[in-house]
């Protein structure tokens, strides 16, 4: 298999880090690739694996070709984008710390369905099927596969539940809270992207954010979105719905049908 990590091949820590650390905070994300994993297991794969600091964006998988690894996310963002046969790019995803990309082409076999890259100051954790058939029994990565697709199901599901039940200024502020925590409040995106994510033109996002930053729910700086207020951010607005968030919900884009084929009041 193209890129196979050697036992022989230690890992690449950052500095301040070691191999514990990495592992608490492994167990910490719980990514579900690796769910269930012993630490005697998870010891062992940090001991062959590589773990990459990437201070500036960088293409990691490229759509229609082979990827010659997998990536789990430790810290940061990764953007993971489709090119149609018109050229057109729409942003699939905003990968979080925790969710593994690319596993499914390294099991398979089969060329990237899309492409990733990193946001500024990312950090992931590189793994071949070979390293992870090494050290997570069969059993359990059956059921973690499984898991994975179920949780995309879902996923799809309340994206095409979004588009179909609330408005274009109640899907931006949806994303913005997905996209951003009390820990984490800013989100490095251009106001053409979350467009893309929300599924709106780029005027109703700019409309959107200038009345969210005069009520200070929101900053923005060059090509970045500070969220300050989380619970007014939330909240009801005039003709629009309070924004509850479910567990799972992430960033991903919201197709939104013709008006023809929206359900009627």
């Amino acid at each position: 298999m193209r890129g196979q990590i050697t036992g022989g091949e230690g890992p690449r820590l950052r500095a301040g880090q070691s191999a514990q650390d990495w592992a608490a905070t492994i167990r910490r994300l719980d990514p579900s690739l690796i769910r269930g994993i012993s630490d005697d297991g998870l010891t062992a794969m940090l001991s062959e694996t590589r773990i990459q600091h990437l201070r500036r964006p960088k293409h990691i998988l490229r759509q229609g070709e082979p990827a010659d690894w997998g990536y789990l996310i430790l810290a940061g963002r990764i953007e993971v984008s489709y090119l149609d046969i018109n050229g057109n790019r729409v942003l699939a995803h905003l990968a979080s710390p925790g969710e593994v990309l690319g596993e499914v082409e390294q099991f398979s076999g089969r060329a990237c369905a899309a492409s990733c890259t990193t946001l500024a100051d990312t950090t992931v954790m590189l793994f071949d099927a070979a390293l992870i058939l090494r050290h997570v029994p069969a059993d359990l990565l059956l059921r973690n596969f499984a898991g994975i697709f179920h949780d995309r199901l879902t996923r799809d599901n309340r994206q095409h539940s979004v588009a179909m039940f609330y408005g274009a200024e109640d899907r931006i502020r949806m994303h913005l809270l997905s996209m951003t925590s009390l820990e984490e409040p800013c989100i490095r995106l251009s106001q053409s992207e979350l467009a893309g994510f929300a599924g709106c033109s780029r005027q109703t996002v700019n409309k959107t954010l200038s009345q969210l930053r005069h009520e200070g729910t929101v900053e923005m700086g060059r090509g970045e979105i500070c969220v300050l207020n989380r619970a007014r951010l939330q909240g009801t607005r005039p003709g629009g719905e309070q924004i509850v968030l479910e567990d799972g919900f992430s960033a991903g884009p919201i197709v939104v049908p013709p008006t023809e084929h929206m359900p009627k009041a």
